[in-house]
């Protein structure tokens, strides 16, 4: 009988080849020159009212983790404009597990301020997506107890006119 451990890892192996070896449309893909993309270099950000902005994340899907929005709900000013990923030279080149950077852009919506928090949450390894990981939830309180950071990354955004 095969272990509930090794199901697991086969099922992560089998959703990181997948992963792999999809591949994405043209509107998806960026550019792979990082000096084609302006990316946000602090953790805050004045802006004008449908001005965006683009952060850059290093992630690895292989382990079963996200990066959420913990506080989506909660930041009206601002909206999630477009999220992808660019692997790494590494897994380009057919390593598993190298990761890459996801790119995440942000749009001004409405005047206000907000704080962006992002956490990389268990999505993979809990079987749920970054909606049930929101700021006051049953399952954000329980990956406290474990990753004890309330947030990994938090970006102050003020939007103005």
């Amino acid at each position: 009988m095969i272990s509930k451990n090794i199901v697991f890892f086969m099922k992560i192996f089998c959703c990181t080849i997948l992963l792999v070896s999809c591949s994405s449309t043209p509107k998806n893909r960026i550019s792979e020159d990082e000096n084609d993309i302006e990316l946000l270099e602090s953790d805050h950000i004045t802006l004008q009212i449908g001005d965006t902005f683009t952060i850059k994340l290093p992630h690895n899907g292989s382990i079963g983790n996200s990066d959420c929005w913990i506080n989506e709900g909660k930041c009206p000013s601002v909206k999630e404009q477009r999220l992808w990923y660019v692997s790494s030279p590494k897994e380009k080149e057919g390593c598993i597990g190298c990761g890459g950077s996801i790119y995440w852009t942000f749009k001004a919506v409405s005047k206000g301020t907000d704080t962006i928090k992002i956490k990389n949450c268990m999505t993979g390894r809990k079987q749920k997506s970054c909606s049930a990981y929101q700021e006051d939830s049953l399952a954000y309180k329980e990956e406290l107890k474990y990753a004890p950071r309330k947030y990994d990354k938090a970006i102050v955004v003020r939007v103005i006119h």
